[in-house]
């Protein structure tokens, strides 16, 4: 039998390997491979391990999940101490009270007068007894909605010269509709804005208004106002895609039971939705068109966003703040990495709020951010070198973002989170939790332009009900819709 070659084993000298019988030898070389691959075996499934629990634990604080997603039997907040104070507000507390409405507003007065003194009870006189201004009391009541049904009777008339019959045409007013514009501004704000489902809506027009109403009815009245609306949603398109600095952000829609994505772009007059099938580039591309050729947007760091150059793009802190803390649960011989980077990161904003609240000057502020720039980047490529995959890839991913991850230490006006989108995704992620998306390409054109008008009536201080009944009665009558985005003040 030919002798095994000594395998590497420390502390086995040569000698003594070839004193070793031959039968053991080969015995010791097959155990020592096998051990070998037992050891690789182990390394993978404690790797996978590590990946699943990595899995488990995630929550809001180390991905891009909301926190309503947090499961509420892992909330990790500190239970504080009882104080052995009483709930609500404590003695010495400013009362929040509701504020009285004026008197022009005021739709009944009731005065009232004490007719006996309360502390001696003698009987107190009406006439010029008035001591001072008398404690209002406001009460606020709903009155009984009756819809009010205007019957059109078109009637018919013969001719006498031809025999034939006529019938009158409806005033173009009323337009197509069994409904007027309120009452089609309600149904469709109730939809949108609301989160009502349609078959809430129906129950609630039977019982609240007194009027039957049928599902087609509504999907009726929501076309109708996406028709009304188109104007108003090109509107707020253009001034997203004139602006200087933009916040885009995307999340799940889906279309006729097919993954679909709904896109956000917000600048600060206007927040624009729109649905499209895919989430790659070049969904993004027809979202903002030409715009991409200047300004600023600020994203996450999504690949979908690479057609913009780092120059012009903002990366929001608060995925970054996240990422740190992932990368600080990962463990590995890369378990301090985490908390280093989460730490630098802190002392960047605090320097950043310091300079914004003009504690520090420009040059200040440079100065001390640069230190803090160049830790982090060590750091970072000491991640990009782990032998971790997932360390390792999101510290390049990090890095390659460099330039935009601190556009806004710079650029004026580039916020460093993308807050923005995601605050008016939040109203877009409820109404798909009720509607599980949409059936036809009808239905996301009708979600695009509510959510636009809803979100930028909310930007400009409009009343989004009052829009929507004014846009409505406009279309019925054949007329322009109100400005959406107010006009600049003319200039001095």
């Amino acid at each position: 039998m030919k002798t095994p070659t000594l395998p590497e084993i420390s502390g086995l000298p040569a000698e003594v390997w070839e004193q070793t019988p031959v039968l053991v030898q080969a015995l010791v070389v097959a155990l020592y491979a096998r051990v070998g691959e037992l050891a690789a075996s182990n390394e993978k499934l404690e790797q996978r391990i590590r990946d699943l629990e990595v899995r488990l634990n995630q929550n809001s604080s180390n991905t891009s999940k909301p926190p309503s997603s947090d499961p509420w039997w892992k909330n990790t907040n500190k239970k504080k101490e009882k104080s052995g104070k009483k709930p609500g507000g404590q003695p010495g507390h400013p009362g929040h009270r509701r504020p009285i409405v004026s008197v022009e507003k005021v739709d009944d007065v009731f005065p009232h007068f004490p007719e006996q003194c309360e502390h001696c009870g003698d009987a107190l006189c009406a006439e010029n007894n008035v001591a001072e201004d008398p404690e209002r009391l406001q009460v606020s009541e709903l009155p009984i909605v009756k819809v009010i049904v205007t019957e059109h009777q078109l009637h018919r008339r013969k001719c006498h010269s031809c025999g034939k019959i006529s019938k009158a045409k409806p005033p173009a007013e009323i337009g197509d509709s069994a409904f007027g514009p309120r009452m089609q501004a309600e149904i469709v704000h109730l939809t949108a804005n609301c989160k009502l489902p349609r078959r809430g809506i129906v129950r609630y027009a039977a019982e609240s208004w007194g009027v039957d109403i049928s599902l087609g009815s509504i999907h009726a009245v929501e076309q109708k106002a996406a028709d009304a609306l188109e104007e108003p949603y090109a509107q707020a398109l253009v001034a997203v895609r004139q602006a200087s600095v933009r916040n885009l952000d995307e999340t799940g829609w889906p279309q006729k039971n097919k993954t679909g994505w709904l896109w956000t772009a917000v600048c600060a007059i206007a927040t624009v939705f729109m649905i499209a099938p895919t989430r790659g580039s070049a969904a993004f591309k027809a979202f903002l068109g030409d715009a991409l050729s200047f300004g600023y947007i600020v994203t996450d760091r999504y690949k979908g966003y690479n057609p913009v150059e780092m120059a012009r793009r903002g990366i929001c802190h608060a995925h970054l703040k996240r990422d740190f803390v992932k990368i600080s649960q990962l463990g590995g011989p890369m378990c301090t990495l985490g908390p280093a980077l989460s730490f630098l990161h802190r002392e960047v904003f605090v320097l950043w709020h310091r300079f914004k609240s003009q504690e520090i000057e420009r040059a200040a502020f440079d100065a001390a951010l640069a230190p803090l720039k160049r830790d982090m980047r060590s750091l970072l490529e000491q991640g990009a070198r782990s032998d971790y995959k997932k360390i390792a890839g999101m510290c390049s991913d990090i890095l390659r973002h460099w330039q935009a991850i601190w556009n806004f230490t710079v650029i004026e006006g580039l916020e460093p989170t993308n807050n923005a989108a995601e605050r008016a995704h939040r109203q877009a992620v409820k109404w798909r939790k009720t509607s599980f998306g949409t059936r036809s390409a009808g239905g996301s054109r009708f979600v695009e332009r509510m959510l636009t008008v809803a979100e930028t009536c909310r930007q400009n201080g409009c009343n989004v009900l009052d829009y929507l009944v004014r846009t409505i009665t406009a279309a019925t009558k054949g007329q322009p819709p109100p400005r959406l985005i107010p006009l600049p003040p003319p200039a001095a």
